[in-house]
């Protein structure tokens, strides 16, 4: 079987890796810079991704929050590397995963830094849930540039990594196939591939 995978970092050779998604930083940080500054105003520092934790010890930001929440392994991993010991891994490493976990904490203030073409979901949650939310672009998140089409017709499976390299696929590619075993990485990913798939 050949499996097409999208991610910006393939696991390994087994893939015939097509990135759809590009991880770069800001043109202008100062936003990220003046937020790092007001660390002490909240409770929570939540990272929903490695590049977030990268992008903002790049920016001048400190690990030494009241609570440091962290999404997934590679998230905690990257974590680790800079040296963040006190931190909680949400159970799911999913945006619904990340609203249980506050679901069953204190209220407060939460800072999120994360990608410019971040959803929603996490942000409305918790203000649905008493929080105050406050975010702040950290990286860019763009479709790379002169990606190059594969031929299609040697796929068998297709992996997607994320809501946007769904869009850039569709943007690439003009639709979902119908005739490939589709994955996903999360339920979010998924729930935005339903939504071109039921097209």
């Amino acid at each position: 079987m050949t499996t097409l995978y999208t991610g910006a970092i393939c696991p390994d050779s087994s893939y015939l890796h097509t990135p759809l998604i590009e991880i770069v930083g800001l043109d202008d940080d100062s936003a990220l810079r003046a937020a790092a500054k007001r660390l002490k105003e909240f409770d929570y520092l939540l990272f929903t991704s490695r590049f977030a934790v990268k992008y903002w010890q790049a920016a001048g930001g400190k690990f030494d929050a009241k609570n440091i929440v962290s999404i997934g392994k590679k998230t905690s991993e990257a974590l680790r590397k800079v040296g963040a010991e006190n931190f909680c891994q949400t159970s799911k490493d999913d945006s619904f995963g990340v609203i249980d976990w506050f679901s069953a904490r204190e209220k407060g203030r939460v800072l999120i830094p994360r990608s410019n073409i971040a959803l929603p979901i996490i942000p409305d949650g918790l203000r649905a849930l008493g929080f105050v939310v406050e975010t702040v672009a950290a990286y860019v998140n763009r479709m790379p540039e002169n990606v190059q089409k594969v031929n299609l017709e040697k796929i068998d499976k297709i992996i997607f990594t994320s809501p946007s390299t769904v869009d850039n696929f569709v943007k690439l590619y003009g639709g979902i196939p119908h005739d490939k075993i589709l994955d996903t990485r999360g339920v979010v990913t998924k729930a935005r591939l339903e939504e071109y798939y039921s097209l």
